[in-house]
């Protein structure tokens, strides 16, 4: 590992996308993660954003109002706000300097950090948690294609880095033209202070009535590509298995009604508990009550590869626990099959009940996966680890300016 400069820096973290109420998970849990571990390090950092987020105290924050009506109108009326923002931020930006760089996450017509580098020359950093055309065209719906289009590439060109969360993604951006000089992944992460091994869940394991059961879970939101569907389709075969097993789905989202619905058709709603949103600071400890945790992400339909860095699977790793997860993307470069997970064939409930069930009747193999999975977790994939990757970033980029 590089070792970091002793420069104390001054970061401004600037968002344009509206969480609202959502300040856990995702994206807001990769900001809160970087500043955390930069605040530690006694960096100073700002955040600008247009809703509110859980961050340390010593981040001072700046608040550009977002109005609802955008929420509904997300493509229409995204360019007044935009141009909102780049008139407010460029002004609080630049009553802040000296600010070393600017820390901005891509969000749907985004050119804000593009025009504040140009006027100002602050060095800019994006973070691309996919490219905003194809999500749109794959997950959501897109009006204004070349105006989206245009708006990215303003961006990639005018960043001096753009940070990834995968090997997959970084071959996605240079397919459409971003320079690979650019580009710098770094996964997401987990902090070891809240996510480790020595959770009491006493208070949730009674609450949920699950003493002496075998708790399988899994966190997240409900997305299409977290494949949740196909674990619910796994119950019913482990509960052959395994009479006293519960499924624990910590987490709510777009896809709950279809988990529902197999639930129903499966007749298993007697080995499955859904939670729904809870806290983030209460995670941790559903999580530690469950003897194995799942990461059933899938590949997109199109044959596109999974190119996400689920926050989860770090968080698992955190807490010194088995896991599987289907070999796709990223999970199948950080997890190694039989030593730090079980890797099973992606939309196959076959192979996760499989899998399940070897977990359970084989406690060493257990013990072995929890042990190394850990281990690796603490040793390459914390919050810090991220944080040091992006400032060696910043120092390598001024130095080969010098």
């Amino acid at each position: 590992m590089v070792e970091i400069q002793n420069e104390k820096l001054r970061i401004a973290f600037w968002r344009i996308d509206y969480a609202g109420a959502l300040v856990d998970a995702g994206i807001n849990s990769t900001i809160r993660g970087l500043i955390t571990e930069l605040v530690k390090s006694g960096h100073k950092v700002f955040h600008i954003s247009g809703s509110r987020a859980k961050l340390p105290n010593e981040v001072e924050s700046f608040h550009i109002p977002f109005s609802k009506i955008f929420r509904n109108f997300p493509e229409v009326f995204s360019f007044p706000y935009q141009f909102k923002s780049v008139s407010l931020g460029k002004r609080i930006i630049k009553n802040l300097e000296p600010i070393n760089f600017i820390y901005q996450v891509i969000h749907d017509f985004n050119f804000s950090g593009a025009v504040v580098r140009k006027n100002l020359g602050i060095p800019l950093f994006l973070q691309a948690d996919g490219i905003q055309v194809w999500v749109k065209q794959n997950w959501g719906k897109l009006y204004f294609k070349s105006l989206l289009r245009w708006a990215e590439e303003i961006q990639w060109s005018f960043a001096d880095k753009i940070f990834t969360f995968s090997s997959q993604l970084r071959e996605q951006l240079k397919s459409y033209g971003v320079p690979e000089t650019k580009i710098v992944i770094n996964p997401c992460g987990f902090n070891p202070e809240v996510f480790h091994p020595n959770i009491d869940c006493k208070e949730i394991i009674n609450q949920l009535n699950i003493a002496n059961k075998f708790v399988v879970g899994f966190s997240g939101t409900f997305g299409y590509y977290h494949g949740i569907s196909f674990l619910a389709k796994s119950i019913k075969m482990v509960a052959k298995a395994i009479p006293n097993v519960v499924f624990l789905f910590v987490g709510d989202g777009s896809y709950r009604a279809q988990l529902d619905e197999i639930i129903k058709q499966d007749n298993v709603e007697k080995f499955t508990i859904i939670t729904g949103f809870v806290p983030f600071e209460d995670v941790p400890k559903y999580l530690s009550c469950c003897d194995v945790l799942v990461s059933p992400c899938i590949n997109n339909d199109d044959g596109t590869e999974f190119f996400n860095s689920p926050l989860k699977n770090f968080e698992y790793m955190g807490l010194r626990k088995p896991i599987i997860a289907t070999a796709v993307g990223q999970q199948k470069e950080i997890f190694k099959h039989r030593w730090s997970a079980l890797l099973v064939e992606e939309r196959n409930p076959e192979a996760i009940a499989e899998a399940i069930i070897e977990l359970y009747n084989n406690p060493d193999l257990s013990a072995t996966i929890a042990i190394n999975a850990f281990n690796e977790g603490i040793s390459k994939h914390t919050w810090r680890h991220r944080a040091e990757n992006l400032l060696n970033s910043y120092f390598e980029l001024i130095n080969s300016k010098i």
